[in-house]
């Protein structure tokens, strides 16, 4: 894979991962009640999720690239046109609501909290689904490029989750002054990405 292809799924990525998501608001929200500490499994649990689910659709778009080589090319589309409905979604995108008063539960989310929640959270399983074949499929089926996905996507979005997390209750009130120009950058790199896809 060369180094252009991957810088740019890596700001693919980030640009997906670091905004306000089921994951993010569920940190900060958490956080926010029970402080950094106390969230760690449920972010480790996050964590082991993310890199299982990307894991599987790496697998999951190789296996099916093998045996149906005539559907791979047409992957790419598929994958452009979900990140230009994630870049629409991130333009339109309003700060979340998290009022300090409401209580998320009474003990901070588990270790399981986080990990089952990768397998319902359908942004992140079309994040993979998406990401694979318009970024690595087009370089072969090697279980070194799934791992390499799976690290990498884990990566990036770990490093959205643990921003969330640590800042708790401090980068919601940034977000919710600045999200315009924040949400307009994001999907402009989106976009960017979706171009990137098609035009590899």
């Amino acid at each position: 894979m060369p180094i252009g292809g991957y810088l740019s799924f890596i700001a693919y990525a980030c640009a997906t991962t670091f905004l306000p998501g089921p994951n993010n608001v569920l940190l900060l929200a958490a956080a926010g009640q029970f402080g950094f500490k106390r969230c760690l499994k449920l972010l480790f649990g996050i964590w082991t999720g993310l890199v299982t689910v990307m894991l599987l659709a790496g697998t999951f778009c190789t296996l099916l690239g093998a045996f149906i080589p005539q559907i791979a090319p047409y992957f790419k589309y598929v994958g452009a046109a979900y990140i230009l409905l994630l870049a629409w979604k991130t333009f339109r995108r309003k700060p979340p609501e998290i009022s300090s008063g409401e209580s998320i539960s009474e003990e901070p989310l588990t270790f399981l909290h986080g990990f089952l929640l990768q397998f319902l959270n359908v942004k992140v399983i079309m994040l993979g689904l998406a990401a694979y074949p318009g970024y690595f499929l087009p370089y072969g089926s090697s279980v070194v490029l799934i791992i390499l996905f799976a690290v990498t996507m884990t990566a990036c979005c770990g490093g959205g989750n643990l921003i969330w997390a640590l800042a708790g209750s401090l980068i919601y009130p940034f977000y919710s002054r600045k999200y315009r120009l924040i949400n307009s950058i994001m999907a402009l790199l989106l976009v960017y990405c979706a171009v990137k896809i098609v035009l590899t």
